[in-house]
């Protein structure tokens, strides 16, 4: 059987069960009831349709970067709590109940593992998506953003906190070995050894033009960063962002390679394009794997120590400037640290070695620095977003089978008044980027 033929089969039975039993026609029926709560006039604004107020204002100020992560938090973990109250009457019970939901999940964490529930740093992530907004309802400068004369989560206690995940980075050996492997796509290893001797964020490497390479000066000027959730570029990450980061001796040859190569013209790494945020990981293990880096500890994922990732690469820069001795407050302006407390933690890192792992920001080999017959590789095809961890279950269906089934004709139970359910299986909720 074709896809086609076997959604349809599919599209068929799923009908004639709904027909038996109207689960998805309740469960509309359910959630439309519970939309209309929120917005009865009668019990003034709720807590929900605040935020989306508070959420626009936000972003009209430009202090939000990640908008959509804020939404998928508060339709997650806070809404089913709080999010048909009235915020004028919201009580202090009402904010205590959020913070307890967020502790069965980091207690389910730290009981079944990785996979479940919410890390402690998640959990303060969402605890202050609710904080962020009282306060703002309490102490806003727009006076149809300030509804109450208390904050109800001023004394509350934040979630439990689960241990702290240790960071992994490259060794310098390891580097060289992975950009020499001749079996990983050139324009890969390129990328990483930029993003590795120049340490900057993701979104910051997404966002880098020639125009910010300035071989005179021996800086690149970091302005600028891609901001994934809006797809637009805005200012960097932090107030310090903005920064003047020393381009490495052994790095110059392969940036003017690369250069020529595209004229000087446009992004620096336009492979970052092709490269959904939530894959990169994985396509870079696999090229782990192809150059034979199998040391355990950049495989591990445990209670109190993190894996390998593509901001790996951010950590391993600037804990190579720690094995090279260079200042901290030196390394906090290089880094665009707002807090010393964080560049302290990479000089932690290198304090802890005592063996032979190779000298940081080493000279690029050979293989990596022809400049004739390369020929870009395809970017990967791009993904859809990796769907996080949530209380609701079977909540997301592909969009292929989605687009297959409602072309076989596949319609919930209906009643006089409705014609189809458009919700149900093929409901799409927002990420929760857990």
């Amino acid at each position: 059987m074709t896809a086609r033929e076997r959604a349809a089969l599919y599209a068929q039975a799923r009908q004639e069960r709904e027909d038996e039993t109207h689960d998805l026609l309740a469960e509309k029926e359910r959630r439309e009831a519970e939309q209309a709560k929120q917005y009865e006039e009668h019990q003034g604004e709720t807590c929900t349709r605040y935020f989306g107020r508070f959420l626009r204002h936000r972003e009209e100020i430009g202090k939000v970067r990640r908008g959509r992560d804020l939404q998928s938090c508060w339709d997650v973990w806070i809404a089913p709590e709080i999010g048909s109250k009235p915020i004028a009457g919201l009580t202090r019970d009402d904010v205590e109940d959020v913070r307890d939901a967020l502790d069965r999940a980091v207690a389910q964490r730290k009981k079944e593992g990785a996979l479940a529930g919410l890390s402690g740093a998640r959990a303060r992530n969402v605890w202050s998506v609710l904080t962020s907004m009282m306060k703002e309802a309490c102490t806003s400068k727009r006076r149809d953003l300030r509804v109450r004369t208390d904050n109800p989560c001023a004394t509350v206690q934040p979630p439990d906190r689960t241990d702290p995940k240790r960071k992994t980075f490259v060794y310098p050996a390891e580097f060289l070995k992975l950009v020499s492997c001749r079996e990983v796509p050139r324009e890969s290893r390129e990328l990483y050894a930029v993003a590795c001797y120049l340490y900057l964020r993701p979104g910051e490497l997404r966002a880098l033009l020639w125009t910010d390479v300035d071989f005179e000066a021996g800086v690149v000027h970091v302005t600028k960063a891609y901001d994934e959730d809006s797809k637009s570029v805005k200012p960097p990450k932090t107030r310090n962002g903005v920064r003047d980061v020393p381009t490495p001796a052994p790095l110059v040859p392969l940036l003017k390679v690369m250069r020529k190569r595209s004229r000087g013209v446009g992004e620096v790494l336009p492979i970052m394009r092709g490269l959904n945020e939530n894959r990169r990981a994985g396509w870079m293990r696999k090229h782990f794997e192809l150059a034979k880096l199998d040391r355990p500890r950049l495989t591990d994922e445990g209670p109190t120590t993190m894996m390998v990732n593509f901001r790996s690469w951010r950590d391993t820069g600037i804990t190579w400037l720690a094995l090279g001795g260079v200042d901290v407050a030196k390394m906090q302006r290089r880094a665009g640290h707002d807090s010393i407390s964080t560049t302290l933690g990479y000089v932690k890192m290198a304090e802890d070695l005592t063996g032979s792992i190779g000298e940081p920001f080493p000279a690029l080999p050979a293989t990596l620095l022809e400049g004739e017959g390369v020929v870009a590789t395809p970017a990967p095809r791009r993904s859809g977003p990796d769907w996080a961890k949530s209380p609701v279950k079977n909540y997301k269906l592909s969009k292929s089978l989605r687009k297959t089934v409602g072309e076989a004709g596949f319609e919930p139970a209906t009643t006089s008044t409705q014609s189809s359910c458009t919700t149900g299986l093929c409901d799409s909720p927002k990420k929760p980027e857990i």
